[in-house]
């Protein structure tokens, strides 16, 4: 993913006539350990962990809307109240924020299914997104699937 957005960087202004932002992936940091053990303890996947052990952010703005998978310790603050962990109204689960886009939606993984789901235009009171049926729409069926439509994304730029 780092080499693809780099090559997505380089060809960014020949393509759309002004320049990118700064499309980065930054690599995991082995001193990151507290930190993901501290996510384990809050109950996110192995898969959540196994890729907060390789990346540590991933910042692609002008990739569609923005894509932005926040920083472990965002993800931590997140599970501790500074973001949603459950969904109601139209659909019932529990989840954890991970990322975003640049167009106000948040992207959760369902503890429960693990599929990936968008968030959007719902509202967000005492840990919990209320959201009708067209505020919530499954992406991906699984981390791995949204991690590989983004690099099917940059591929194709």
């Amino acid at each position: 993913m780092s080499f693809l957005s780099a090559e997505f960087e380089r060809s960014f202004e020949a393509r759309f006539g002004y320049p990118p932002g700064e499309n980065r992936v930054f690599a995991g940091d082995r001193d990151d350990s507290g930190v993901l053990e501290e996510l384990a303890k809050l109950g996110a996947p192995a898969g959540l962990l196994d890729f907060y052990a390789q990346v540590r952010e991933v910042s692609l703005p002008d990739v569609g809307n923005g894509i932005f998978l926040h920083p472990a310790g965002h993800v931590i603050a997140g599970l501790l109240g500074a973001m949603p962990t459950r969904l109601t109204g139209a659909v019932e689960d529990e989840i954890i924020v991970f990322g975003s886009d640049g167009g106000g939606s948040l992207f959760a993984l369902s503890k429960a299914g693990g599929h990936i789901r968008r968030l959007r235009g719902g509202s967000f009171l005492e840990g919990a997104y209320e959201a009708d049926p067209r505020g919530t729409m499954v992406v991906a069926k699984d981390l791995r699937e949204f991690l590989d439509g983004i690099l099917t994304e940059l591929e194709s730029r």
